[in-house]
C-alpha cells in the first residue's frame, strides 16, 4: 500500500534540475475530451468538504497522468480543496501543494492523508458517547461579530460542545484530528449549514433563519462516518509500489518555499478577476476553528485583501498623482486596464491580478525543472462587459515574465456546462457569461545564457513587492 507523509516541501530532497528531455504522453486532443460528465467525480474523498469553484477530479487527473510517470513530483500551487493532491496520491506521484487559505490548507491536507476507516468509526462511537453521557465544556465561541445573528445559541451551544469531543477523543497533531476538525468546518461551509445561512459554500450567501434546533450533533456524527466510507474508499484505490509523499510547501503562489526545478509538473487553477470571495465564504469555519488554524478573524479579514483577485482593497494603491494604474509594459495587460479607466476600482483591481499572476509564472518556472511543465486551466471573465480573455494574457506574459523558461505549447479548451452551475449571473449586467474554459500548456525550457536567474524572476525582473510569508501548517 502506499504510504503518505506529511510535512513542509522545503526540506525535502528533490529531483535534479538538469535540463532533460520533455516527456508528454499524450497530445492530440479529440474536441470534448476535457469537458467530462457531470457526474460521478466525487470518488474518494472528493466530497469530504464543500468547496466553491472545485477542480473536476478527472481534469486534475489528465493533467497529472498527460505530464508525469510514476513517482514524479506534482505541484499544485493554489490546491484549494486539495483536488489535485488526491489525485497525485491516487496515481503514485509526489503531490505537493501550496495555498494561502488556512482552510483550504487543512482541508486539502485531509483529503489527502489516508486514515484508517475502522478508526475512524471508531472515534464516532467515542464522541457519541461523550456527548450522550458526559458533562462538556460549551461555553467557548468565537470572536465573530454578529454572532449570534449567524447562529441559533443552541446551534453555539452544540458546536461547542463538539469542539470539546474532538479535543478530548482524538491525539494532538494526528490526521484523525486533522480529519474530525475538516468534518467539523464541512458544518459549516455548506449548502445547508447549520449557520443562519442559505448557502455558505460560496460567497454570495443569505440570511436564513432555522425555525429549530439543527442538530449539530447528529449532523457532525453522520458526516464523521461518512467519511469513514470516503477514507475506505481513498484506500482501496491507492496503488500499490513505492511510497510517495503528500506535502504542505510554505509561502503562497507568488512566493513559494519549495526548491529551484523541484518539481516535473506544477498544475493550478487561479481564481477569476473579482470573482470569488473565498475568506467570505470560509469566514464562520475560520472563526469557529481560529484556534486550530491559529488565526483570528480580524487577521484573516487582513489576509484577504492579499488574495490572488481580490477586489478587497482595490484603490489601496491609488493616489491623488497616480489616481488609475500605470502601465506595466505587458501589451495585453495595459489594453484591458485601459479599457476599464472610467472604473478605477476595477482598473486596479485587474491591474493587481495580473501582476500578481505574472510573480505566479515566474515561480512556477522558477520550481518546474527543465523539460517539465506548467499547466494552467483558466476562464476569461467579464468585468463591466469588457471581455478579458485570461488564458491568451496568461499566453503571452509566461514566455516574458519568466525570461523565456516557459515555452507555450498548446492550449485546449473545455466546456463548462450550465447545468453545472451554483452562481446567479445577470447577463445584462455583468456580459455574456462564459461557457468555455481553456488549458494553457507551457513546457520549462533551458535557461538561456545571460537569462535573469530563476529564483530572481518573480522578484528584481517584474519590480513587485513580495507578500508576506504565510505559514505551511498550522497548530492543528
Amino acid at each position: 500500500m502506499t504510504s503518505v507523509e506529511t510535512a513542509s516541501a522545503g526540506s525535502v530532497a528533490v529531483p535534479s534540475a538538469e535540463s532533460v528531455p520533455c516527456h508528454r504522453h499524450e497530445r492530440v486532443m479529440a474536441p470534448g475530451a476535457l469537458d467530462f460528465s457531470a457526474s460521478g467525480h466525487l470518488y474518494a474523498t472528493h466530497g469530504l468538504h464543500a468547496f466553491a469553484a472545485r477542480l473536476p477530479p478527472p481534469l486534475a487527473r489528465w493533467a497529472v497522468e498527460s505530464f508525469t510517470d510514476p513517482g514524479d513530483y506534482v505541484l499544485d500551487l493554489m490546491c484549494g480543496s486539495g483536488t489535485t493532491l488526491v489525485e497525485g496520491l491516487l496515481t503514485g506521484r509526489h503531490a505537493w501543494g501550496v495555498d494561502i487559505d488556512p482552510l483550504a490548507r487543512l482541508i486539502s491536507l485531509t483529503k489527502a492523508t489516508p486514515v484508517k476507516p475502522s478508526t475512524v468509526l471508531a472515534l464516532a462511537e467515542k464522541i457519541q458517547r461523550r456527548l450522550e453521557q458526559t458533562p462538556h465544556e460549551d461555553g467557548w465561541r468565537p470572536s465573530l461579530p454578529r454572532l449570534e445573528y449567524w447562529f441559533r445559541e443552541d446551534a453555539s451551544r452544540d458546536l461547542a460542545r463538539v469542539k470539546s469531543a474532538i479535543r478530548a477523543t482524538t491525539p494532538d497533531q494526528s490526521s484523525l484530528r486533522l480529519l474530525a476538525w475538516t468534518v467539523f468546518s464541512s458544518l459549516i461551509v455548506a449548502r445547508t449549514s447549520v449557520a443562519n445561512a442559505r448557502d455558505l459554500v460560496h460567497s454570495r450567501h443569505h440570511y436564513r433563519e432555522w425555525p429549530e434546533n439543527p442538530d449539530v450533533p447528529g449532523r457532525f456524527l453522520r458526516q464523521l462516518r461518512r467519511a469513514a466510507r470516503m477514507m475506505q474508499e481513498l484506500e482501496d484505490r491507492l496503488p500499490e509500489g513505492a511510497p510517495t509523499t503528500v506535502r504542505l510547501a510554505e509561502g503562497d503562489a507568488r512566493d513559494l518555499s519549495v526548491k529551484d526545478g523541484a518539481v516535473d509538473l506544477t498544475f493550478f487553477s487561479p481564481p477569476y478577476v473579482s470573482a470569488l470571495d473565498y475568506p467570505r465564504a470560509h469566514m464562520f469555519a475560520v472563526a469557529w476553528l481560529s484556534d486550530v488554524l491559529d488565526i483570528d478573524v480580524d487577521r484573516y479579514r487582513e489576509d484577504a485583501r492579499r488574495y490572488i483577485g481580490t477586489d478587497r482593497a482595490a484603490l489601496a494603491e491609488a493616489t491623488r498623482e497616480q489616481p488609475l494604474p500605470p502601465a506595466t509594459g505587458w501589451k495585453t495587460v495595459d489594453e484591458v486596464v485601459d479599457q476599464l479607466v472610467q472604473d478605477p476600482e476595477k482598473a486596479w483591481t485587474v491591474h493587481r491580478y495580473f501582476r500578481d499572476m505574472a510573480a505566479v509564472l515566474a515561480e512556477s518556472a522558477r520550481v518546474t525543472r527543465p523539460g517539465g511543465h506548467v499547466v494552467m486551466v483558466v476562464c476569461p471573465s467579464n468585468i463591466r462587459r469588457v471581455r478579458v480573455d485570461t488564458h491568451d494574457v496568461f499566453a503571452a506574459l509566461a514566455p516574458v515574465v519568466s525570461d523565456g523558461r516557459l515555452e507555450i505549447e498548446d492550449t485546449y479548451s473545455r466546456t463548462i456546462h450550465d447545468h453545472r452551475r451554483v452562481m446567479p449571473y445577470l447577463e445584462q449586467s455583468f456580459g455574456e457569461r462564459m461557457r468555455t474554459e481553456y488549458v494553457v500548456v507551457a513546457r520549462r525550457g533551458a535557461d538561456r545564457p545571460g537569462a535573469v536567474p530563476a529564483n530572481q524572476s518573480s522578484s528584481a525582473l517584474l519590480g513587485l513587492h513580495r507578500p508576506r510569508r504565510v505559514e505551511a501548517s498550522s497548530s492543528m
